[in-house]
């Protein structure tokens, strides 16, 4: 087999575009680049039975408006460890139908309370029956900002000044609704 007269050149060409390749990778992990962009991402799970009521009080604590919301305590769950970190109040209000279909809009005012500060975050939200799959919950939700929105309005402690978006993704069963329950399994990537 003959290599050819330029095969110790290429391959040193190819030695350094690799190295280069794995610098740039590595370059990028570092900074914090991910799939959602440049920032710094916090995912969690609301999870949980939450028994409703009135949150006026709550966001009276905090300075915000009341709105009328109905309100649903649950924990606050580190997704990538699965480990219980805190608290969350899902405090719904402005709900109305959406067409035929058994679907709702509404306002969600979300409220994390972790160990080193509370944020609390608010947007529109999609609700609509499960039409496949998810045999445990009722209805999918969802809401996705843009990623130049702030719909972050207010933040404590480490998260004082916290300026991003929250994105839920998430499943709930609303068959006990009549009596004030709902249970929550609800993604939120928060970007600051």
């Amino acid at each position: 087999m003959h290599l050819g007269p330029n095969w110790r050149y290429k391959m040193k060409s190819q030695i350094k575009t690799n190295i280069f390749l794995v610098i740039l990778v590595t370059l990028f992990s570092a900074s914090g680049a991910n799939a959602a962009g440049i920032g710094n991402n916090i995912v969690v799970v609301l999870a949980g039975t939450g028994l409703a009521y009135n949150g006026d009080a709550q966001f009276e604590q905090f300075g915000l408006g009341p709105l009328g919301a109905t309100c649903f305590d649950m924990d606050l769950i580190d997704a990538k460890t699965g480990n219980v970190i805190g608290r969350g109040s899902d405090c719904l209000s402005d709900i109305a139908p959406s067409g035929d279909g058994g679907g709702l809009m509404l306002t969600a005012t979300t409220f994390f309370y972790f160990p080193g500060g509370t944020l609390v975050s608010r947007g529109r939200v999609t609700v609509q029956p499960v039409l496949s799959g998810s045999t445990e919950f009722t209805h999918i939700t969802g809401a996705v900002p843009s990623p130049y929105d702030n719909n972050v309005i207010y933040g404590d402690g480490k998260f004082e000044k916290a300026y991003g978006s929250v994105r839920l993704s998430g499943a709930v069963n609303m068959s006990d609704l009549n009596v004030g329950v709902i249970v929550f399994d609800c993604v939120f990537v928060i970007d600051i």
